[in-house]
């Protein structure tokens, strides 16, 4: 009879720890946040670097716990690299971001393994 009370109430804790750690909010985003609206760049001048840039970056989950979280630091930062070798320079110049959205997903399996990602867009 005590042992299984005991186990109803260990799978009910894990269950319960299990709802807690998978619902995160996720909110705005700083990069989406920072985008220049359309008609705040008609009051100065601009130039189109590029269209449909893309910045990525992963992180690494076991059990559900996150070893990597994927940063929007880091995505912005592989953003810039892909401008550089694509010839593109942004040295010494100012960059705005127009019609900017960032995208959070990944893969998991179960909870047991995952790769969370985020994906930044310059539209």
């Amino acid at each position: 009879m005590t042992r299984s009370w005991l186990r109803v109430t260990g799978l009910l804790s894990v269950v319960l720890f299990t709802a807690l750690v998978g619902c995160k909010s996720h909110g705005v985003s700083a990069f989406t946040a920072q985008a220049v609206k359309p008609t705040d760049l008609m009051k100065v001048k601009y130039r189109v670097l590029k269209t449909a840039a893309v910045g990525k970056d992963m992180g690494f989950k076991l059990l559900w716990i996150p070893f990597v979280s994927p940063s929007e630091a880091d995505a912005k930062a592989d953003m810039m690299e892909r401008l550089t070798m694509e010839g593109i320079s942004t040295a010494g110049k100012n960059i705005a971001y127009m019609n900017a959205t960032s995208d959070r997903g990944g893969f998991g399996f179960i909870g047991l393994i995952g790769a969370p990602s985020i994906k930044l867009r310059k539209v």
